[in-house]
């Protein structure tokens, strides 16, 4: 291997390491968030896009879509989308919900 100027030493961790690590790391997550009843990232999202266009196509079924929608009725159909499932056979806490919701829709500052 060829060590240029800007690397004058091998680098210590593999690139086999790294991608184990982010694995492990990502297993650990998902066991956690399954263990506090949190939904699943694409569970959460597939629920707020069926709340969305659940509440732009209202009760018309005409294919005419309301111009405007309140977020806290996307939020309550988003709950309602997700109420009574479950991640890895784990049911959801409705406050791990809540927070993911949270979460996603206004991401903590980091």
């Amino acid at each position: 291997m060829m060590l240029s100027p800007a690397m004058p030493h091998p680098p210590t961790v593999s690139a086999r390491a790294r991608r184990e690590a982010d694995r492990d790391r990502k297993r650990a997550e998902r066991a956690a968030r399954r263990e506090a009843g949190a939904p699943d990232p694409r569970a959460l999202d597939a629920a707020l896009v069926d709340a969305l266009r659940d509440a732009l196509q209202g009760t018309s079924g005409h294919g005419a879509l309301r111009p405007s929608v309140r977020l806290d009725d996307i939020l309550r159909r988003a709950l309602g989308h997700l109420r009574g499932r479950t991640n890895g056979g784990v049911p959801l806490q409705r406050e791990a919900v809540h927070q993911a919701l949270s979460n996603r829709l206004a991401p903590p500052a980091v």
